[in-house]
């Protein structure tokens, strides 16, 4: 068994350290469909911020696994996992996330070219752009697109898919300086 230390949500609170606490923890033994990840990299977003406060999943109380996203390597795999094999680099959108070693069902990881910190912000803010844009905007291409927030993570995303897919991007932001850099991704 691998001894390990993870980010736990103790109590409920919109101050994320306050309300956490590094724990050590015994990874459990795989169970079917599951894979042993060794985190490389986790990333933290207003979405960590919103779930530990109560906010995201109203009802949920502490002690829960903090994080939604990381990027690690395989060190293991359980019983029926088919995609993935020892030393693939994979990103996870599991919770748990904030972990060294975390343990997630293989549905909820994808294979990457590798564990690098530039891969990360794709998990969360680009897919969550992409998805806003394609299934609740029914983006097409000529449009003219508003996005608001555009300075902010998934906002740089969203200007970024809107131009790539042929738009006229229109960005709003909450000061002077962030509208030079807006125009230099497209808006």
């Amino acid at each position: 068994m691998v001894q390990s230390r993870k980010i736990v949500c103790q109590k409920l609170s919109t101050n994320f350290r306050e309300c956490t606490a590094s724990v050590p923890f015994q990874v459990p033994a795989l169970k079917a469909g599951e894979v042993l990840v060794q985190t490389k990299y986790c990333g933290i977003n207003a979405s960590d911020i919103n779930y530990t406060n109560g906010a995201y999943l109203p009802g949920v109380q502490p002690p829960f696994d903090c994080g939604f996203e990381a990027l690690g390597i395989v060190l293991d795999v359980g019983p029926g996992v088919t995609k993935l094999k020892k030393g693939d680099a994979v990103a996870s959108t599991s919770y748990g996330a904030f972990a060294e070693h975390l343990v997630a069902k293989e549905r909820f990881l994808v294979k990457v070219p590798a564990a690098v910190p530039e891969v990360l912000p794709i998990i969360v803010c680009g897919l969550t752009a992409s998805m806003a844009l394609e299934y609740v905007g029914h983006m097409t291409h000529g449009e003219t697109v508003l996005i608001t927030a555009a300075a902010g993570a998934t906002g740089q995303f969203a200007v970024q898919l809107a131009k790539l897919a042929g738009n006229h991007v229109i960005g709003t932001c909450s000061s002077p300086d962030k509208v030079e850099y807006l125009r230099s991704i497209g808006c």
